[in-house]
């Protein structure tokens, strides 16, 4: 009994905040300095103030949603919530799969920054993971398995040592670039190049996407997955949020300074600016060219826990998304049932364990696989202002702008990502309406699953950012209507499976 009890104890505020910290500072730090600097130069601080907006949008709306819902998976099941499990499942899937595929990118990624640092191909071999680096890959995901195992204490307690360490490398390797910057005498400021003037705001927008700051920002929510576990959720779930991002967007505004203006002068020159510029491991390999040894060798054991540390939190994160979609009805219902003692579902850690296992066997890069997951990530964001609007209408206006602004972002992902994204969620919904038609019958499937289908796959095929403001403006403004709202609840159903 007194076991049990201490199984149960809520999360604290601070531990909240953590967790989301813990996730932002992942792979993304290690990779998006450099490849921010490719795709915006000078403009790449606003793409990370932008982005840090945008988030923290996202966030206030989903706040909203878990102050009327404090459940687990928030944002997977906010849709199911305030519509019914049918039209909520394109969003759950994407919030889940979305999130299950970054505990592969993490793995990932430690992998890649390790061969760089041994120098062969042994674990990576033409950017693809060797069969001994997939063995590699595969230990890690073991170890995020066992730390998830026994609960939410064990996995704060270590989450709040391994947060401490992950705080302290960039902020280390941020002083020791910074140092490395005002102390020795280079003749030209990286800032000043003449091929910065290629860049404009709009390179600032394509950035958010394809130079991974939405990846490296999404760990904001992972303190709404845990929403069910969360002294004063209602308070301190906005906190969590509002505190993890501010943090996060000044290490990283200041690493991105401290990135651009160490790197040698004459190395972007050589290279045409900072579209040449193309380190392997950038972190580990500017400091490797600038001499400095010890923070080579911090930053190879960074490689190791800030990644792990986003993974292991990931992953307890998906399995209580699919715990929640779950217990919806839009999965199968012996997934949603608690271990007595840790207050878990081992099942779906289980299950999201070994579907991470069979995505990281057959993933290209980082690179690739972190902007198929940001499509997904950007999917399951619209569930909040879409939900937010339809729980308090009073929001819509707000809602919609943010709405807005994700459909525009979803411009910026290649044709060849947003296909596949448009043909998996059809695939999936296709699959779940095969399953569900005899209950719910073919013409509520259509009804509540073939709007939001058909608004993505215009978005595929139109790419006039006027005509996408037009038809996302008109979409949200329908779908978060009080008749629509009111008939999606009127025929509300919890299916098992």
């Amino acid at each position: 009994m007194q076991q049990s009890k201490r199984g149960k104890k809520k999360v604290t505020l601070l531990s909240a905040t953590l967790l989301s910290a813990t996730c932002m500072i992942g792979s993304g730090w290690l990779f998006s300095a450099q490849l921010t600097a490719r795709y915006a130069g000078n403009w790449a601080f606003a793409a990370w103030i932008l982005t840090a907006a945008l988030v923290l949008m996202v966030g206030l709306c989903l706040a909203r949603v878990v102050a009327i819902h404090p459940v687990r998976g928030a944002l997977a099941q906010a849709s199911a919530l305030s519509y019914n499990n049918i039209f909520g499942m394109p969003f759950a899937f994407a919030n889940w799969f979305g999130i299950l595929m970054v505990v592969a990118t993490e793995a990932q990624a430690t992998t890649q920054y390790l061969s760089s640092a041994i120098g062969s191909s042994l674990l990576i071999e033409n950017y693809r993971l060797t069969t001994w680096g997939k063995v590699l890959a595969l230990s890690i995901l073991g170890l995020y398995l066992m730390v998830n195992f026994y609960g939410i204490r064990w996995l704060t307690k270590i989450n709040n040592v391994v947060t401490v360490l992950k705080i302290f490398t960039p902020l280390f390797a941020l002083t020791v670039l910074l140092i490395v910057v005002f102390t020795r005498n280079q003749t030209g400021s990286n800032f000043s190049l003449s091929s910065n003037q290629e860049f404009e705001f709009h390179s600032a927008f394509s950035a958010i996407i394809g130079a991974g700051l939405i990846y490296s920002y999404n760990g904001f929510q992972v303190s709404v997955a845990f929403a069910s576990e969360i002294k004063k959720p209602r308070r301190n779930i906005p906190l969590a949020i509002i505190l993890s991002i501010v943090i996060i967007t000044l290490v990283y505004l200041s690493l991105q300074f401290a990135f651009m203006e160490a790197v040698p002068h004459e190395l972007l020159i050589e290279n045409g600016g900072w579209q040449g510029l193309n380190f392997a491991s950038p972190l580990l390999d500017l400091a490797t060219l600038l001499g400095l040894h010890f923070l080579a060798l911090v930053l190879l054991v960074d490689s190791v826990t800030s990644p792990s540390a986003s993974g292991y939190t990931y992953l307890g994160a998906s399995s209580r998304i699919l715990f929640g979609m779950a217990q919806v009805g839009q999965m199968p219902r012996w997934l949603a049932v608690l271990d007595p003692v840790h207050n878990i579902s081992r099942r779906s850690i289980l299950v999201n364990w070994v579907l991470a296992a069979i995505v990281l066997a057959n993933a290209d890069s980082w690179a690739a696989l972190m902007v198929i997951v940001t499509g997904y990530h950007v999917v399951s964001y619209m569930a909040a202002p879409i939900s937010m609007g339809a729980l308090e209408p009073n929001t819509r206006w707000f809602g919609l702008i943010v709405f807005i602004l994700l459909s525009l972002l979803m411009l910026t992902l290649e044709s060849s990502s947003l296909l596949l994204l448009c043909v998996s969620l059809s695939i999936l919904v296709s699959i779940y309406a095969t399953l569900h038609i005899s209950g719910a019958g073919v013409h509520k499937l259509i009804v509540f699953t073939l709007p939001f289908l058909t608004y993505l796959w215009v978005l595929y095929f139109v790419s006039s950012m006027w005509l996408v403001v037009i038809v996302s403006a008109v979409f949200y403004r329908v779908i978060s209507s009080r008749p629509y709202v009111e008939f999606c609840k009127s025929h509300n159903m919890e299916r098992g499976g």
